[in-house]
């Protein structure tokens, strides 16, 4: 059996954990999370994404399920500024050096984790993401589309970026949209968890575009960003995208956006894919789309029913059952995380960022 990565799969790690119900009465963090989660907190059941996300045991056993898999830990969703939003700092490093903690202690289970950011106080997020990396020896950074409704491409958070491209690891981009945003105007808030199965990937998509034409981009070529759920709409709409930003180039300009150095699609293509959509349609069309190289194996666990088997064994038959070439699917189950994360798939000796 193959070796398989697990780029993007999450964790609630116990401090951290503790510290953000000791939060809830003073914060949103509860309408922000997945709508499965919100109902579910007391773990009771041992199969349950709760559970899996909070209780190593509980994790391990599904882990075991599936051989040759290891896992990139990321914090499970909302992001720290939402959890806390008057300490989000002190958060994010508690969050931080538990991860490290966790990938010192298993290395057998977890290949690496990646940081997160207390991205609502930027320079605090800097700092804290230099000691992450410098320090810790996380091998990433998960960030969300919007900081509590901010747009990633402001100039407070170029740092980031800057420190990402200096490193040259990657940054996971994680859908942010909770209930409050409705589906439309004349409501309040979003029916039939539509903000979250249809919000997300939208969020998603709408980050990338404002990564791409404000010029992060071609400032930092080298960035390395996975976008959550296979690309979000890029692949599937690449055809409409071309169309029209061929046709809206002159409008653009005539708005003071300035022209890309490159074809506009070059830069959608640099992105980079999980295979957390779960089919080999999808997955396939991500393929086409950003190249076998850019599509790196992520599960999204353990947010099913099943306390992340469920996606664990979907995504998989997805990749094995699709039309890839055998050497490509390799690069999708482990090979592409090494060259993407700058880490050995097969070792648990860990490259220190150049």
């Amino acid at each position: 059996m193959d070796h398989r990565i697990d780029v993007f799969c999450h964790i609630l790690p116990p401090r951290f954990e503790k510290a953000k119900w000791e939060r809830v009465e003073k914060s949103h963090f509860v309408q922000h999370s997945p709508v499965q989660m919100k109902y579910i907190q007391s773990g009771k059941d041992p199969r349950s994404a709760y559970a899996c996300l909070t209780d190593l045991d509980a994790r391990f056993r599904v882990m075991d399920e599936f051989e040759n898999y290891r896992q990139v830990i990321s914090v499970g969703t909302p992001a720290v500024e939402t959890v806390a939003p008057d300490d989000s700092e002190y958060i994010a490093k508690v969050l931080n050096d538990e991860l490290a903690e966790l990938v010192q202690k298993y290395p057998q289970r977890f290949v690496g984790a990646v940081a997160s950011l207390p991205m609502d106080k930027p320079d605090a997020a800097a700092r804290e993401l230099e000691r992450s990396i410098r320090d810790l020896r996380l091998i990433g950074v998960q960030i969300f589309s919007n900081v509590n409704g901010k747009p990633l491409d402001l100039p407070e958070f170029r740092p980031i970026f800057e420190i990402m491209s200096r490193y040259d690891l990657p940054i996971l981009l994680h859908p942010a949209r909770s209930k409050s945003r409705p589906d439309y105007l004349s409501e309040t808030q979003s029916k039939y968890f539509i903000w979250q199965v249809l919000g997300w990937p939208v969020e998603t998509s709408v980050a990338s575009f404002r990564l791409v034409f404000s010029g992060i981009l071609d400032d930092y070529p080298n960035l390395r960003i996975i976008l959550h759920h296979t690309g979000a709409m890029l692949p599937f709409f690449a055809g409409r995208i071309e169309m029209l930003y061929n046709n809206f180039q002159p409008l653009m300009e005539s708005e003071g956006v300035a022209r890309l150095k490159r074809p506009v699609m070059d830069y959608f293509r640099s992105f980079y894919a999980d295979t957390s959509t779960f089919t080999s349609g999808s997955i396939g069309c991500a393929a086409d789309f950003f190249g076998p190289d850019h599509i790196l194996f992520g599960t999204d666990a353990p947010y099913d029913a099943e306390g992340g088997t469920l996606s664990i064994r979907a995504s998989t038959a997805a990749v094995e059952n699709g039309s890839l070439s055998g050497p490509d699917k390799e690069k999708v189950f482990w090979r592409n995380f090494g060259t993407v994360f700058r880490q050995s798939a097969v070792s648990d000796t860990r490259n220190a960022p150049g």
